[in-house]
């Protein structure tokens, strides 16, 4: 039985977007929803049809990609890569797609030319994608996630985003990892990428980023 009215968890599922996507929708009209006498919101099936059919989803295929990404290869031995897969495969429906498709990178998320990163843009570009699932937006990229969720809406693919508290330590040692990136790419133009000058900066800039990391929360 088809029903006529969706809570907000399974309209998300339908429409691929989170929930407070859908609580924006509505708070900006774009969506109509019917509240319950408990002013719980109920999402229309008239609505999630038109929302469908808007994005370009009624199309017979609707075909995810799930995208993780970590940093270094002692990572990927820890199980990181697997335990972000498997999350975002425990939070979605996977009933409702036609093609799965687990894309994964293993680098720094300043780099803008991860073959997954590209393959995935490619696919977009194609016409092949429909939901583009990642644990963490900074899976994605570290700066400049905006941009990139442009660029996908433009091909009708929309991203979502499972979880919004990613692990600090885990963030913290990959930012630091990345700041050290910029600092040797900068210091390797000054003194040339073997230099000797260009080891000892980095070095040094490493010792500082901790240093700053480790003060007191004055608050």
């Amino acid at each position: 039985m088809i029903k006529e009215l969706y809570t907000p968890k399974e309209a998300a599922k339908i429409l691929g977007v989170s929930v407070l996507t859908l609580q924006r929708w509505d708070r900006s009209g774009k969506i109509k929803v019917v509240r319950t006498p408990t002013n719980r919101r109920r999402f229309p099936r008239s609505e999630i049809e038109r929302l469908l059919g808007e994005s370009n989803m009624l199309s017979p295929e609707r075909n995810l990609v799930i995208y993780a990404r970590v940093a270094s290869l002692e990572q990927k031995r820890k199980g990181d890569l697997d335990r972000q897969v498997n999350y975002i495969k425990e939070k979605l429906d996977l009933r409702t797609y036609n093609n799965i498709e687990i894309i994964t990178d293993v680098g720094s998320g300043l780099n803008d030319k991860r073959k997954g990163l590209i393959k995935i843009m490619k696919r977009a570009r194609n016409g092949e994608i429909s939901t583009l699932a990642i644990r963490y937006k900074d899976r994605l990229t570290r700066f400049g996630f905006n941009y990139l969720e442009v660029y996908f809406k433009s091909h009708n693919v929309n991203i979502q985003v499972i979880d919004d508290k990613p692990n600090e330590r885990t963030i913290y040692e990959e930012l630091t990892d990345d700041l050290l990136s910029i600092v040797t790419s900068f210091s390797g133009k000054l003194y040339g990428l073997r230099s000797g000058k260009n080891k000892v900066l980095k070095e040094k800039v490493k010792v500082a980023i901790e240093d700053v990391a480790n003060l007191p929360d004055e608050n």
